[in-house]
């Protein structure tokens, strides 16, 4: 077989694996939504009253805090771009045959990149040192009910 044959089956495999793992979180995400909705109509069936369901920004954001979430982004951003900067670094470098080109477009990307990340760390730095705020809490039940 040759190199651009075998080239060209394992990008198809690649593309045909990635759509299957794509339909089984779906599948997976389909699953966990029908158990809470499952979980939410038996706790009704038994007089039980369900918590307001929250959106998945609103989890996440409960679970990490707003802070916390921006460096993480911050920092995930950084690294695409620098690895985006390195990528780009290196096809202009070889296939224009130009090293210096390719440095410097791809050192400009990277330095962007790398800018990411220290807004990232300082972000981290000043998180941790400033206290978070308890979150509200819940409202007490009085008894008296208005129907």
């Amino acid at each position: 077989m040759e190199p651009e044959q075998l080239f060209a089956l394992v990008f198809v495999m690649g593309m045909f694996a990635g759509v299957v793992v794509i339909l089984m979180a779906m599948r997976q995400r389909s699953y966990q939504l029908e158990m809470q909705h499952r979980e939410r109509m038996a706790m009704i069936e038994r007089g039980l009253t369900p918590q307001p369901a929250l959106s998945s920004a609103q989890r996440f954001i409960q679970a990490r805090g707003t802070r916390g979430a921006a460096a993480s982004r911050s920092m995930t951003l950084g690294i695409v771009v620098v690895a985006v900067g390195l990528a780009l670094m290196s096809i202009v470098s070889i296939a224009a045959g130009e090293p210096d080109v390719g440095l410097g477009i791809g050192g400009a990307i990277m330095i962007v990149g790398i800018a990411f990340i220290v807004n990232s760390i300082v972000s981290r730095n000043q998180a941790s040192a400033a206290p978070d705020t308890p979150p509200p809490a819940p409202p007490i039940p009085t008894g008296d009910r208005v129907e």
